[in-house]
């Protein structure tokens, strides 16, 4: 296994912490510990959140669009996911990203060969970065080119459906290889809140979606996607109360006698 150093992989570890009023809240860190965000500061103009790592390091390849393949360990797994559960997680994680960004992710049943290797270890598991049990490391990524290493400790109660999972400590495996998937294309933590690169979650929260902030990011390192829209992306979702409330207001304005 390709050891994990600061200096050419930035390792990143999902650390769970306890808070006083029960609720644990997961934060990715360095090496080196890491100090919790503030929140964002509200101000007036466009800030960019974002961060990249050291040199801005990203797969290259000489293919368009460029497809860079994974595979999960068929040793490193947990018994209580099942296998094709679990496939279709990071199908749909890997998907999120590739459709704001001109990169193919393929799934290969050749472990060794696949460009982003992940799976599932406890304790020591010679990356020098060892798991330590339930609600404290979660997850770390190898991040950058050609070090593509996703791993979970074995140890978390982890859940690929949330409705069907009703533990209080279970940890949506969808949000958090999401999160890791973009340190392994070159992503470091983001200080927005709605960002999936945001250092910190909650348990059985979800978080899948692409922010404005982890787009324009990404799309920095890597493109714009030829079929993505902005626009369209982020458009309201025209069911949600917020916006079925607005249109109400607005038919009533419209139809109130002047």
């Amino acid at each position: 296994m390709f050891p994990c150093r600061r200096r050419d992989a930035a390792c990143l570890l999902l650390l769970a912490t306890v808070c006083i009023l029960s609720c644990v809240r997961v934060a990715d860190a360095r090496p080196a510990p890491t100090t919790a965000m503030r929140r964002a500061d509200h101000h007036g103009g466009a800030v960019s959140r974002f961060k990249f790592f050291p040199g801005k390091p990203r797969w290259v390849r000489p293919t368009r669009p460029m497809v860079l393949t994974y595979a999960l360990s068929p040793t490193a797994t947990v018994d209580y996911l099942p296998p094709n559960a679990v496939r279709a997680v990071f199908r749909s994680a890997f998907a999120r990203w590739a459709e704001v960004i001109p990169v193919s992710f393929a799934e290969t049943e050749h472990y060794d060969a696949a460009d982003i290797k992940v799976g599932f270890y406890a304790g020591d598991h010679g990356d020098g970065y060892p798991f330590d049990g339930p609600l404290q490391l979660l997850a770390h990524a190898a991040a950058g080119p050609e070090n593509g290493h996703i791993e979970f400790d074995a140890e978390e109660q982890w859940a690929v459906d949330l409705s069907a999972d009703r533990s209080r400590f279970a940890f949506d495996l969808e949000s958090v290889a999401t999160h890791e998937i973009g340190h392994v294309l070159g992503l470091d933590h983001s200080s927005s809140l709605s960002s999936v690169m945001y250092p910190y979650i909650d348990k059985r929260e979800r978080k899948v979606r692409l922010s404005g902030d982890d787009v324009e990011g990404i799309q920095e390192l890597y493109g714009v996607n030829p079929n993505f829209s902005f626009i369209n992306y982020f458009k309201p979702d025209h069911d949600t109360p917020s916006s079925r409330f607005w249109r109400l207001g607005l038919a009533f304005i419209l139809l109130w006698p002047l």
